[in-house]
Formats: structure tokens, C-alpha cells, sequence
């Protein structure tokens, strides 16, 4: 379970622990309601896509709490190196400061199922996989999910950042993982043209499948801070995901 690697740590590795983070301040880059639909490639082939939504509000623990989910369809290749989640569902404090659940589904087997609980009055994480659970493990202040972390990005402001660190949780561990801002940079999508930050991800201690490899983020630099592109540069071989609509 530990060598699992899923696409959404490409991206949580871009949220940040600094104080813009952690303000507290509500956030105008997305609301409930919005969807965002990526598209796969394999070198230049398309390979998959996922939806991206923010649900209603919702309750946890007695706190309003933001909603996330994924949904996902990928190629048997692509499935095989990245391990994506048919569903995955992530649960926020309003504030966006920290994760407080997150819930993964793989195919139609319940063994697959993955729930980690977010207790930050211990401040710890508590994995269960199949109904068997694993832990508890320390978490670190701000730790979020993965796919918690990409919304957390987007309530980031990203001025000014060069070089930044956060801690990422999926239940079993808590990783500090670290990445380089390169500036900004145009890029053109599905025809359109946007102004975006250009960010490489330091993953090498991560995992052994990001060993040799270059992986970069492209976000928009408006108020919506849009993920558009992401390209993972593996020994054998390129993926690419890009914003469809």
C-alpha cells in the first residue's frame, strides 16, 4: 500500500505551509458548483480523464467543511504507473488550513476502499484500507490530503513564493515534500491562452517512481489559480494532463 502512487501527490506537493496558506480567509478561487474536467495523454495519446468537483457544503464533525471529489477514467496503461482512484472524496475545514477526511475507491472491490480520518485534537491520522486499519501516525500542522491539496493550492497566493515546503498526509505516513517556483510563463491550451506560474516538483524522496524523473505544474496567476497543464517526464516515457473545460 505504501508503494501506491497517485497522481494527485503530482499537485499536492504544491501546497504550501507559509502564512498566505494558513490565513484563515475565505477563498474566491472556486465555490461550490464548479467542475473542472482534465484530459490524460501518453506522449501524445490520449490516455483518460477526470472531473474535478466542489460539492455543497458539508458537515464534519459539527464544522462546515468543504466537499471535493474526483472521478476518474484511465487507461490501463496510465491506471498501471499512477494507481488513479475510480472515486476520491476529501473533506476541509472552511478556512482551508487542513484536511479533516478523505475517502478513495478503486474498482468494484470493497478491499480496495480507502478512508483516512484526520484527528487534530491528537494530531493524528488514522488509515483504514478494506476495513482494516493501519496507524495511527503523527501529522504535522496543515497537513492535507491529496486532493485536498490541490484546492489549498488554489487559495494560495503564489507572489513572491520560490521556494516552499508542506505536508502532505494519506493515512500512512506524513511526508514534507518541496518544490521550486520558475517564474511565469504563457502556455496555450485547446486554443486559449493563459498567464500561469510555472512550478517543478521535487519528488525524488517521495517515491522511487519519480527517481530520473521532471515533473512541472502550470497555474493560472489570476484569481482562479487554475491548474491547466501538468507534465511528468518519466525515464520511459511523458504524461500529460491539461484542462479541458
Amino acid at each position: 500500500m505504501q508503494r501506491r502512487a497517485h497522481i494527485f501527490y503530482f499537485l499536492a506537493v504544491m501546497v504550501f505551509n507559509v502564512p498566505g496558506l494558513c490565513s484563515g480567509e475565505p477563498t474566491t478561487a472556486f465555490k461550490p458548483g464548479e467542475k473542472l474536467k482534465y484530459r490524460f495523454y501518453i506522449a501524445e495519446y490520449p490516455a483518460g480523464e477526470a472531473n474535478f468537483t466542489v460539492k455543497p457544503m458539508a458537515t464534519i464533525h459539527s464544522r462546515p467543511a468543504y466537499h471535493f471529489v474526483m472521478t476518474a477514467q484511465t487507461s490501463p496503461v496510465l491506471d498501471a504507473l499512477l494507481m488513479i482512484g475510480d472515486r476520491v472524496e476529501s473533506y476541509a475545514d472552511e478556512a482551508m488550513t487542513h484536511a479533516l477526511l478523505y475517502k478513495e475507491h478503486k474498482g468494484g472491490a470493497s478491499y480496495h476502499d480507502i478512508t483516512v480520518t484526520f484527528d487534530w485534537m491528537k494530531n493524528e491520522a488514522q488509515c483504514s484500507l478494506g476495513g482494516k486499519k493501519y496507524g495511527p501516525t503523527a501529522l504535522m500542522p496543515g497537513a492535507f490530503d491529496p486532493l485536498s491539496a490541490i484546492y489549498a493550492l488554489r487559495h494560495l497566493e503564489l507572489k513572491g513564493k520560490r521556494k516552499i515546503t508542506m505536508p502532505v498526509s494519506k493515512g500512512l505516513r506524513c511526508i514534507v515534500t518541496r518544490a521550486n517556483v520558475l517564474g511565469k510563463q504563457k502556455v496555450r491550451i485547446e486554443s486559449r491562452d493563459y498567464d500561469t506560474y510555472l512550478i517543478e516538483l521535487l519528488l525524488e524522496e517521495f517515491s522511487d517512481l519519480f527517481k530520473g524523473a521532471t515533473v512541472r505544474l502550470w497555474i493560472t496567476s489570476d484569481a482562479s489559480r487554475l491548474p491547466v497543464r501538468i507534465v511528468c517526464e518519466f525515464p520511459v516515457g511523458r504524461v500529460m494532463a491539461e484542462l479541458e473545460s
